[in-house]
């Protein structure tokens, strides 16, 4: 199975560096708002159409010898005004800038194997990057856990069913999976099925190799680009 780098291939965006950063002269006394005025300047200025690199809460906390949960309260609110997103491993991304994309909004659903994503570190791995390239592509994305059955599925489709929410991928799944795969197909949802092997009966079924990555799927079966 590929694991997609989390790491951007193309180069990170150019942020002023920290210790040219103030917010007065003396950066020790710095206030919550004057470190919020500062970092929202600089995201605004710095973001693009695509998910970028941000500082980290802990090296601005460390700069202006602020408590982590102060920096932590700022990201949120920037978050909040949809100019940072923070994901697993306390990394933040500063948001596309919206005005420059031309499509829709959209959600798809990513059906998530909890007992799987406990043990391995690959399978948090390939989920987190499979967000990133959706992410990319300005689409949200809902996790849907699933503990013991997959039939669990069908209820979270259903009895929490998201307006615009009409597609799932479901990654590496298994054989046994697929009366599941086909009754939320019966209830009309789209799911496509990203797998290391064909699953006999289940439509929209790809299996990731080399030259067919979970990027090129996304891409060329799911999003249509």
């Amino acid at each position: 199975m590929e694991r997609l780098q989390l790491t951007a291939r193309r180069l990170p965006p150019e942020l002023p560096n920290l210790d040219e950063i103030s917010c007065n002269r003396d950066s020790s006394t710095a206030s919550p708002t004057a470190i919020q005025d500062v970092l929202r300047r600089i995201a605004i200025e710095r973001r693009n159409d695509e998910l970028q690199p941000f500082y980290s809460i802990r090296a601005v906390a460390d700069h202006f010898h602020v408590p982590l949960a102060k920096v932590s309260r700022i990201y949120q609110r920037l978050s909040a005004e949809r100019l940072l997103r923070t994901v697993w491993g306390s990394r933040t991304l500063l948001e596309p800038n919206r005005s420059l994309r031309n499509s829709e909004p959209r959600s798809i659903g990513i059906a998530i194997d909890l007992c799987r994503f406990l043990k391995s570190a690959d399978y948090r791995a390939s989920i987190l990057s499979l967000q990133l390239e959706l992410w990319n592509h300005e689409v949200n994305d809902h996790l849907l856990f699933f503990a013991e059955e997959p039939g669990e599925l069908v209820c979270l489709c259903t009895r929490n069913h998201h307006p615009h929410t009409h597609t799932l991928v479901w990654l590496l799944p298994q054989a046994s999976h697929s009366q599941t795969i086909l009754r939320l197909r019966d209830l009309g949802f789209r799911v496509f099925c990203l797998s290391d092997q064909m699953i006999p009966g289940v439509p929209d079924c790809y299996v990731i190799s080399r030259r067919c990555t979970i990027r090129t799927i996304i891409r060329k079966k799911i999003l249509n680009i």
